[in-house]
């Protein structure tokens, strides 16, 4: 995400789809070797380690219940945003 940011071009923004667990879990699943983290875990992961703002999040609509939340994320590095969230 460092180096996706470094790149970023002014006004430039990172779209992210990811699986989120409940309540500040994790999910480890040995079959496939993968992890779904939470929400909390992701937003710490964007702001404080990687040093990108995070625009906008939201969640998919109309996901089937019997599957981990899918959610969305808009970043941005620091200072951009303003400018192209239109002030929001």
């Amino acid at each position: 995400l460092k180096r996706c940011a470094a790149a970023l071009r002014p006004g430039g923004v990172i779209i992210l789809k990811e699986n989120v667990a409940e309540h500040g879990s994790f999910v480890v699943d040995t079959a496939d070797a993968s992890v779904t983290r939470c929400h909390a875990y992701y937003t710490e992961l964007f702001t404080r380690v990687a040093g990108l703002m995070v625009l906008k999040t939201a969640l998919q609509r109309d996901w089937p219940k019997a599957l981990f939340r899918l959610r969305m994320y808009a970043l941005q590095a620091p200072g951009e945003g303003e400018a192209a969230a239109g002030g929001e």
